[in-house]
């Protein structure tokens, strides 16, 4: 069960880096929501399913190439810890930045019931059980 989980993790961030939001609703529990990073960039700090397209919308509104970048995941039964880097460029700024990032993902029945990010890993780690 945990491999199927890691999968669905990747296939949520490869559809991310896509911006398909269809692909990543269908991997959402309907009662899911989604907690980012984005606030600080003036963009909602989550989303539910069936508002992932207009994220996007507002994402390319204001980051020229953001990507996620995975490195490692760790696993704990139901969780599945995704560590890395955001990297983009401001459109406004035209300033590039890589931030490290981590991502917490419950799973319920090969959907996620929440997705948490974290700009510090070990508070991501520490949230789902894990140690470094």
């Amino acid at each position: 069960m945990s491999q199927e989980n890691v999968e669905l993790v990747k296939a949520f961030f490869d559809a991310y880096n896509a911006r398909n939001g269809e692909v990543i609703d269908r991997l959402l529990d309907p009662d899911a929501q989604v907690t980012t990073l984005s606030a600080r960039a003036g963009l909602p700090q989550r989303w539910e399913r069936g508002a992932t397209r207009r994220y996007f919308e507002q994402l390319e509104e204001s980051w020229a190439d953001l990507r996620v970048e995975v490195e490692d995941h760790r696993e704990l039964g139901d969780r599945v810890v995704a560590l890395g880097r955001i990297r983009g460029t401001g459109k406004a700024s035209h300033v590039e930045v890589v931030h490290v990032f981590a991502t917490v993902f419950v799973v319920r029945n090969s959907r996620f019931i929440r997705v948490d990010t974290f700009d510090d890993p070990r508070a991501a780690l520490e949230a789902a059980g894990l140690s470094e």
